[in-house]
């Protein structure tokens, strides 16, 4: 194999002073270095052997060969390293190699994860190798659909899966307290930054909550906010439950997402006007939920991989 690592001398002007978290950052705030290929990045960073921090001593012809990016990419995160200043403490932010950052799902999370996150309450259910339900839903559907959520929770609690959903209204909510009510544990995920906290859903306590963002504290809620928000939720997950979605908005768009990344989709298999979705999510290939046979969000997910030793990526 080639040797893909930099070649320093004395004429470079890279900036090598900054920590793998500086450039982690950097990477997150380079302009149209999105999820996706910041995980060919870091997939192709292992496969050769090196470890983030050498990027601080490459250019952008160098940087295109060591991870597969197109030349304009190379060139502009080659630039923007060499400009970044050091990160300021920020004890909420967490990218690759920190602890309580998704490090075991980082390099083959589907769909891909935002480099930088902002988080609070329970870190550590981020990392802990605990397998992770989705559940997705729209805000206002019935009492019955509420209810289901809520035992969807429950059940999760029984089978040792964290909950992961939105903090919105309605089945967001009810999941995430229906884990809690059963002693379980639960990931929110904001289309906000963490500043605005949960606008619906507030726990008691944060004992068995971590409330996690890809947006920088302040950044106020938005329609495309809560889309990208769907992406983080499944990527956090290893399966996908939709109880009620409509023929458009964020559950729609959470089952289209899966649906195209492969992504195992469970919907609810009922006829509910407070569901007209459900079952052309089902037509369209997601696999149909009796609410008699919830076992199966359960019996059916992909083994969690076991948490790798520390890669040279970090």
């Amino acid at each position: 194999m080639r040797d893909t690592r930099p070649q320093r001398n004395g004429t470079e002007l890279r900036n090598t002073m900054l920590s793998s978290r500086d450039i982690w950052f950097t990477i997150h705030t380079t302009s149209g270095l999105g999820p996706a290929a910041a995980q060919k990045l870091a997939i192709a960073l292992t496969t050769n052997g090196m470890s983030v921090d050498d990027l601080g001593g490459m250019d952008g012809e160098q940087l295109a060969l060591a991870t597969g990016l197109s030349e304009s990419l190379s060139f502009a995160l080659a630039h923007e390293i060499s400009n970044s200043a050091p990160l300021a403490d920020d004890e909420q932010l967490v990218v690759p190699g920190d602890d309580n950052y998704p490090n075991t799902r980082f390099l083959t999370a589907n769909p891909p994860l935002p480099v930088a996150l902002w988080s609070y309450g329970r870190r550590s259910l981020l990392d802990d190798g605990t397998p992770a339900l989705a559940v997705a839903g729209s805000r206002n559907t019935s009492e019955e659909l509420l209810e289901l959520a809520h035992k969807i929770g429950s059940m999760a609690a029984q089978h040792g899966w964290t909950i992961v959903s939105g903090l919105a209204a309605g089945v967001d909510s009810a999941s995430h307290q229906g884990t809690l009510d059963r002693g379980g544990s639960t990931i929110g995920v904001l289309a906000s930054g963490t500043a605005a906290k949960g606008r619906h859903w507030q726990p008691e306590s944060f004992d068995d909550v971590c409330v996690v963002s890809q947006f920088a504290p302040q950044e106020p809620w938005s329609g495309p906010r809560a889309m990208q928000r769907n992406s983080t939720i499944a990527a956090l997950s290893d399966n996908v439950v939709i109880v009620a979605a409509g023929d458009s908005g964020g559950s729609w768009e959470m089952g289209q997402l899966c649906l195209k990344r492969n992504k195992p989709l469970f919907v609810i298999d009922i006829e509910h006007e407070a569901a007209p979705g459900n079952q052309r999510l089902i037509s369209a290939g997601a696999t149909p939920v009796h609410i008699d046979a919830l076992e199966v969000l359960f019996t059916q997910a992909n083994t969690p991989p076991e948490p790798p030793t520390q890669p040279s990526l970090f």
